[in-house]
């Protein structure tokens, strides 16, 4: 793995380059400076070797210059110095050149500094010349006497000691740089790896924490140099972390909202995939595809209108409702679907509110209005009708006048035991009608209904047969509200029971439970009316004339109901029925 790669190679190679960079500049600077320092002291040595041979010589130029007494002063000057010496007449003739080394360049009064220094009067004049291979600097001073420039007097020397100089402070650049250099990248990298290892710990404590180890935190004393980086770490995990709880809680909260809802809710995405439907919407359909991902909405609902309606919400961006029948459920919806929107294509919020029972309620009540008006008008149209025939004479024929009245008093009868069934009915079921539990004898209530049977001229076509075990358990309950419960079960057998038939009533015991049962092997009821022969004025053949109101078996149902038990029925049409209830023992 290449250094760069590496995190800790990524900082070495930062710091290193840093350093690096600052060494350079540093030395570039430090050579440039002491390159100029050491040229501007070589120029101002220079300068004052001129001037001394300058006013050491000034005076042999009174009359004509003294060249030999110049060339002494020149020589005393040049051995003083080191420096090489050089005076010119004002004509440009060389009256002393001392301290020429080979490879020097020839004096001539052409040079630059010469003809500057002869020509500006008091000035100084610097070159530096290459020849030989050396460079040579250069000072020319004018020689003044009496006011005028009589010659020039030169000093020069090779910049071999700047060149021995600047190469030595490089070398010693170099060598520093290297130490520095070595030192640096020991310790950066002794840094990176400390640095690396806090983003390491940060990086692998963010791969924990993204995998849902929320309560992962970095120890702040483990990463010296790091601790601010832990902490930071920390406090960030533990807001993201209070905050991931709350948006927990709030879900949690909001599924078991919308799971205890009665209301189906349906969210539907802009390409007609199911994204959230609770427990209502699922029970509703009938769906055993609520947990399933990305599902079609199709493949939930099956219904040609709720599609519709959703497509129509879309299109148009505008709540629709509508009612409707799931027909092969036999449940009635209210359903709305809502744009979640406005101005896109987004989706739409379906909401499924079962209105089963208000349709059932409304169906009762207007079957509850047309069953009473139905039981009554044809008993009151008679009584009439014989009111009226007694009226127009019949009331003087003795035989037709008491038998009118006795199917008036029948009649009478007949509608003033519905209602009583009907005020009993409305009782139980508002709750008005309390039960006084206490253990009862169930051999009894059977025994007084086996006897009453017995005495009854209309049940002589017919055989009841009891088994009841002896010994059997007591009930909780009334004993009045089971015999009439019994006495309407064995009722209803009795009706449907031809010549011949049997009844049976039988029962036996559980660990807390006591089951009773009132079979027969009469008409039997059809598969179809099985869900409803408990439902008020409900009669499983309308053409049959057996003067009941169709209230029994409602009352019955309540009755055992408020016991505490439940009741159902089986039945094979035309083999018989068998009607079982639970009533629970007495401890």
């Amino acid at each position: 793995m290449r250094l760069s790669k590496t995190p800790q190679g990524r900082i070495t190679l930062i710091y290193v380059t840093v350093v690096v960079s600052v060494i350079i500049a540093f030395a570039i600077y430090l050579v440039g400076f002491v390159s100029d320092s050491s040229a501007a002291d070589l120029e101002e040595r220079l300068e004052r070797q001129a001037l001394l041979v300058r006013d050491l010589t000034a005076r042999l130029f009174e009359d004509s210059p003294d060249q030999a007494r110049i060339q002494s002063a020149s020589v005393l000057a040049a051995e003083f110095s080191e420096m090489r010496v050089t005076v010119f007449a004002a004509e440009g003739t060389v009256l002393a050149d001392v301290g020429n080394s080979p490879g020097a360049p020839v004096a001539s009064a052409s040079a630059p500094e010469v003809v500057s220094a002869l020509n500006s009067g008091k000035s100084v004049s610097a070159r530096v010349e290459t020849t030989g291979g050396q460079e040579h600097a250069f000072v020319a001073v004018p020689i003044i006497f009496n006011g005028e420039t009589v010659g020039v007097a030169r000093a020069s020397r090779t910049t071999s000691e700047i060149d021995s100089q600047n190469v030595s402070l490089v070398i010693g650049i170099i060598f520093s740089s290297a130490i520095v250099l070595i030192l640096s990248v020991g310790l950066a990298y002794f840094l990176a790896q400390s640095a690396s290892r806090s983003m390491e710990a940060a990086a692998d404590g963010a791969r924990r924490f993204a995998n849902g180890d929320l309560d992962y935190r970095m120890d702040t004393s483990s990463y010296p140099g790091a601790e601010e980086l832990a902490e930071a770490f920390n406090q960030m995990a533990s807001t993201i972390t209070d905050q991931i709880r709350n948006l927990t809680t709030e879900s949690n909260q909001l599924s078991v909202i919308l799971d205890t809802m009665a209301d189906g809710v349906i969210v539907v995405n802009s390409n007609g995939q199911v994204e959230l439907m609770n427990l209502s919407a699922e029970w509703m359909l009938e769906s055993p595809n609520r947990e399933a991902d990305r599902i079609q909405l199709a493949e939930v609902v099956r219904d040609h209108e709720i599609l519709q309606l959703v497509s129509e919400a879309r299109r148009t961006r505008q709540t629709r409702q509508a009612e409707l029948e799931l027909v092969h459920r036999r449940r009635f919806l209210n359903v709305i679907a809502t744009p979640l929107s406005e101005g896109s294509d987004e989706g739409v919020l379906l909401t499924l509110q079962d209105v089963t029972s208000l349709w059932q309620v409304e169906t009762t009540r207007r079957e509850f209005v047309s069953n009473v008006s139905h039981e009554l008008r044809s008993p009151l149209a008679a009584i009439r009708a014989m009111t009226e025939t007694l009226q127009d004479g019949a009331l003087n024929d003795t035989d037709t006048a008491q038998d009118f009245l006795t199917r008036i008093l029948n009649d009478t009868q007949r509608m003033t035991t519905m209602v009583n069934e009907l005020l009993e009915l409305s009782r139980l079921e508002s709750g008005q009608a309390p039960i006084h539990l206490a253990p009862v004898s169930l051999e009894s209530v059977v025994a007084e209904i086996e006897s009453r049977f017995d005495v009854s001229p209309d049940h002589e076509r017919l055989k009841l047969e009891t088994n009841v075990p002896d010994g059997i358990p007591l009930v909780m309950g009334e004993a009045d509200k089971l015999n009439q419960v019994l006495a309407n079960l064995v009722e209803n057998a009795v009706k449907v029971t031809g010549d011949g038939g049997l009844i049976s009533i039988s029962a036996n015991a559980t660990d807390r439970w006591v089951e009773v049962k009132v079979s027969d092997n009469g008409i039997g009821i059809a598969r179809e009316h099985l869900p409803h022969v408990f439902e008020r004025f409900y009669k499983v053949d309308r053409s049959r004339r057996d003067g009941g109101t169709g209230l029994g078996l409602a009352i019955v149902k309540h009755l055992v109901q408020a016991h505490g038990g439940d009741i159902k029925v089986e039945s094979v049409e035309g083999e018989g029925s068998a009607f079982s209830f639970t009533l629970p023992r007495a401890s």
